[in-house]
């Protein structure tokens, strides 16, 4: 099988997501720079690309030659300090109109309708800690104090991405802020508001409902998503809250509504029961009337113990709120949609840490942190894209992630695949 992969990805790109546009449009705030923002825009991409860990590492690798067929010949390879410069000086509003093209793409090719959820769209947003430091910050970092005394800094964010099926873009990120000019974060509530926010002005509808942890069972929170023509389900923990108590009374006094069986992803055998009713009003902060669901999962599991095989039986009781109407969501659609919030960990959070390097300072600057995960959402979001939108079957083939980003990597250094006609409107 000839699989020229990084010559596709880029002709992918372009074709259907104007790479080239990109490229043309990339900005920043230098001075007569003797390196072009297009340039960097484009190292920058590929180094995201290829998974690199750090500035060394890309300075070493632009030594080697990796990126000289990318850039055309009268141009000069940046190195870390010259990236580090440039991205210091990053015009974000760059940064914005290229997830705007991108996300605008996405919409048109109907994106967003893989992976529906029962003819559902879902989106789920989360928070995430992208790095701590006891000894570096900057001005925008966040601090608290540790049990040993000590001061850490760090900086955290808030991510909006859809779930239920991939390709699992990220659609927007939001960093939290200092607290009326004090060193502690806002609350993450806020950001994800502006997120939320942010993404309706930038985007229109990607998404029908938003699942949420119970950190996000806020009154304001939920108003803001119905403000967006977005339903919501939302996990609930706080036992004290009136509405928990007057649905637990109710639940207890009957028998489950509904009952189904389904298997983990270990292949174990999971009885649900649920008790679902709306219209509940005692949330007095809320405008509207809630639904709750209560759902009792049992799972049975084998395990070896003492040389012989056991089954354990466990017991999970699951209580998920949400504003969708009955008649347009069953009880098993919506335990569905607050299962698919666990996307966003599992192949979101862990797979941006272990694998793309979220959790690396770059560049530690404020401007340089912001520009830095608008080069890692593009190149993911690209790449998953071109995955899931073009290598149809690379799962059906058994082929790993990390092999395709190793064939990538070695034919833009080796091969004469001719890429720069594809990035590049002079060439």
């Amino acid at each position: 099988m000839n699989r020229q992969w990084a010559r596709e990805w880029v002709s992918h790109s372009s074709k259907i997501y104007h790479l080239k546009t990109m490229v043309k449009q990339a900005r920043d705030g230098r001075r007569s720079p003797a390196i072009k923002p297009a340039t960097v825009f484009v190292v920058m991409l590929f180094f995201f690309l290829f998974r690199l860990r750090s500035m060394e590492e890309l300075n070493r690798n632009v030594k080697k030659g990796r990126f000289r067929q990318l850039v055309p010949k009268r141009e000069q390879l940046p190195s870390h300090d010259a990236v580090r410069q440039a991205m210091m000086k990053w015009d974000l509003e760059s940064h914005r109109a290229n997830q705007a093209l991108f996300v605008t793409k996405f919409k048109q090719n109907k994106g967003p309708n893989q992976g529906r959820i029962a003819g559902w769209r879902v989106a789920a947003i989360d928070g995430v800690e992208l790095f701590a430091s006891k000894s570096r910050c900057c001005e925008e970092c966040l601090s608290r104090q540790l049990t040993s005394g000590e001061t850490e800094y760090f900086h955290r964010a808030v991510c909006l991405q859809k779930v239920g099926g991939d390709p699992r873009v990220i659609y927007g990120i939001e960093l939290l802020k200092k607290k009326d000019g004090s060193e502690k974060a806002e609350g993450e509530t806020a950001a994800a508001r502006r997120l939320i926010r942010h993404a309706a002005e930038r985007h229109g509808l990607l998404a029908d409902v938003l699942t949420l942890d119970a950190l996000y069972a806020q009154a304001p929170v939920i108003h803001e998503v119905l403000d967006h023509h977005q339903h919501v389900v939302v996990r609930m923990k706080e036992e004290r809250r009136r509405i928990m108590q007057d649905a637990r009374g109710l639940f207890e006094a009957r028998s489950p509504d509904v009952a189904w069986l389904e298997k983990d992803k270990a292949g174990n055998p999971v009885t649900v029961q649920a008790w679902d009713e709306s219209d509940f009003t005692s949330w007095e902060q809320l405008r509207v009337p809630f639904r709750m669901i209560k759902m009792v999962r049992t799972v049975e599991r084998s395990r070896v113990v003492g040389g012989k095989k056991r089954v354990q039986t466990e017991v999970l009781e699951r209580w998920v709120g949400t504003t969708m109407e009955k008649g347009a969501a069953g009880t098993d659609t919506v335990a569905q949609i607050a299962a698919a919030r666990w996307d966003i960990e599992n192949m979101g959070f862990h797979d941006l840490k272990t694998y793309w390097h979220l959790d690396h300072p770059f560049v530690h600057d404020p401007i340089a942190i912001e520009a830095v995960l608008g080069f890692l959402v593009l190149a993911v979001n690209l790449f998953y894209t071109f995955l899931f939108g073009h290598l149809h079957h690379f799962r059906k083939w058994h082929i790993p992630l990390s092999e395709v980003v190793e064939e990538m990597k070695e034919q833009v250094r080796w091969q004469p695949i001719q890429l720069l006609h594809l990035l590049w409107d002079d060439d």
